[in-house]
């Protein structure tokens, strides 16, 4: 009897505190959400409010390039010079974008704050990790992690006292990094009325949109009909009818569609397939029946983007 009641405390005993643990893990995956959400939410401003210098290393595969970046705010207008420091002429890819980069913006930063149906956290995990430096600065890292295997994986590494991204690498489901952006200098001590550089470009933000995305979807002949949960059809100032672009806030993905050209021989004919550079992969399925074919670009996996591609249907008109 007395060995049954002991067994019995033991397992209550160890229930609770099982139950504990568990309810201490909650807590603390809450507050890491939290911090998380916060640097995020401060990277996504830094990096367009703050004035400095720097020199970045841009890695694509084996292929590694140098710039030299001066990034300067002046009457709320963004302007920043770009000069190779090794040769290449090869246009810098700043953390998935070019200079002119269509951004997710604060309208899509609501994928960060949790909410059940369409929140980020259903689609990734996110861990904040220990103290890092980078260009000899403190530096904090993110764990960015897909819930699926349709979307690609983030290491960031956030200035501790700005926010400012110093570093991020993109990585596939098996963790090899894809491509990598990283800063080896940076002087933020550039005073405010310094002149803005000769040659610097004003860089255009073009905030992605979703509201009425999907009404002007509808006037168009094609659509996929296999998208990744969790990516919302987005829309931008110079919208293309044959163009369509989808976000989850992290990953960009666009479906083009064109026309096969008619020769003398008859129909050219696109070889199905894809390709990959670094994190952009693409992939083009001809639609002989309809005279078009599609062409999915995007940081995602390759299977991602063939998937997309092989489900476009077109409605009759």
């Amino acid at each position: 009897m007395r060995l049954r009641l002991a067994v019995v405390a033991m397992s209550l005993m160890f229930g609770s505190a099982y139950a504990l643990s568990l309810e201490s893990e909650a807590e603390s995956q809450e507050s890491n959400a939290e911090v998380g959400s916060d640097l995020l939410n401060q990277m996504t401003h830094s990096h367009r409010e703050l004035n400095y210098r720097a020199i970045v290393s841009y890695q694509v595969g084996d292929q590694l390039n140098s710039y030299r970046i001066t990034h300067t705010v002046r009457d709320g207008k963004e302007f920043e010079s770009l000069e190779s420091l090794d040769g290449s002429h090869q246009d810098l890819v700043y953390h998935g974008h070019d200079i002119n980069c269509v951004h997710p913006g604060p309208q899509l930063i609501r994928l960060f704050s949790g909410e059940e149906e369409q929140g980020f956290y259903r689609y990734y995990d996110l861990d904040v990790k220990g103290a890092a430096r980078v260009a000899g600065r403190e530096a904090v890292t993110l764990m960015i992690r897909p819930r699926d295997v349709y979307r690609l994986g983030y290491k960031l590494s956030l200035d501790k006292e700005t926010g400012l991204l110093l570093r991020s690498d993109i990585v596939n489901q098996q963790g090899k990094v894809l491509e990598r952006f990283q800063y080896v200098m940076l002087d933020l001590n550039i005073p405010a009325d310094e002149p803005v550089v000769a040659d610097a470009r004003e860089v255009q933000h073009r905030d992605m949109k979703s509201d009425g995305a999907a009404i002007q979807a509808l006037a168009r002949r094609w659509r996929p009909n296999w998208i990744p949960a969790g990516f919302t059809l987005a829309q931008s100032e110079n919208n293309d009818e044959a163009a369509m672009t989808y976000t989850d806030g992290l990953a960009v993905m666009s479906v083009f569609v064109e026309p096969l050209v008619n020769t003398e021989a008859g129909q050219t004919v696109i070889a199905e397939g894809g390709m990959r550079r670094g994190a952009s992969v693409s992939y083009t399925v001809a639609f002989p029946d309809q005279g078009r074919f599609a062409t999915v670009v995007g940081e995602v996996p390759m299977l991602t983007a063939k998937q997309v591609a092989k489900s476009l249907t077109w409605t009759v008109q």
